[in-house]
């Protein structure tokens, strides 16, 4: 039987909540599988967190007015620009556990680029100099509370539906700028759209590696 475990309510975006090497939290079975409640999620979008920012000069602009991301545990991002151009975007926020991060994504002209770090909130993003205007949207993934080790099954609006795709954890230690996410990340079978709920049931992993680093929280994330 999964433990179900309940949204996080209070992660103030001032404390850093990540633990070194965690062993263990009450929500997570000795070995087994437990139930994550990804809430409502919303559809994914192109530039719900930057619309068309012209970046024809080198900038740094300010995110922190941008709403968190509604996905309890976060959301990847897309990064798309206007037209031919390879602006370099590193964008700056924080998890769920308020731990910073930072992301560095080179734009592919108007193809869209898929981020690969679920972020919670946002803090500023800064752009090379490319005569394009570049947008920032919330992408497929879905960012977890623990590092996961595989998936069991999905539920859409609490009925059983085929299993979606686990994006393995990196173990890379240190993390860098281009790294996946350190605790994986969940693409649902069910797509969001702000009115189904979506819950998985995955397997958590707390193994350290030869550094003491890593645990429940994973590899802590980088930032510049």
């Amino acid at each position: 039987m999964a433990n179900v475990m309940t949204n996080p309510t209070f992660f103030p975006r001032r404390i850093n909540m990540y633990v070194p090497a965690m062993q263990y939290a009450c929500d997570v079975n000795n070995g087994g599988v437990c139930r994550v409640n990804l809430g409502v999620p919303a559809a994914a979008t192109t530039n719900t967190i930057v619309n068309a920012l012209d970046t024809t000069a080198a900038a740094t602009t300010d995110l922190t007015g941008v709403a968190a991301v509604v996905e309890p545990y976060g959301r990847t991002l897309v990064y798309v620009g206007s037209g031919a151009g390879a602006t370099a975007i590193v964008m700056y926020g924080w998890d769920y556990l308020g731990q910073p991060m930072s992301e560095s994504i080179t734009i592919n002209g108007a193809t869209p680029v898929l981020g690969k770090k679920a972020f919670k909130s946002f803090n500023k993003m800064t752009n090379t100099a490319v005569a394009i205007t570049v947008s920032v949207g919330i992408g497929a993934s879905y960012g977890l509370p623990y590092h996961a080790l595989a998936v069991e099954r999905e539920y859409t609006n609490g009925a059983l539906a085929a299993a979606g795709t686990l994006i393995a954890a990196i173990l890379t230690d240190p993390q860098t700028a281009t790294t996946g996410d350190p605790r994986g990340c969940y693409t649902p079978t069910t797509a969001g759209d702000g009115a189904k709920t979506l819950s998985v049931d995955l397997l958590f992993g707390n193994d350290v590696n030869s550094s003491g680093n890593g645990g429940l929280h994973g590899i802590r994330h980088y930032t510049a």
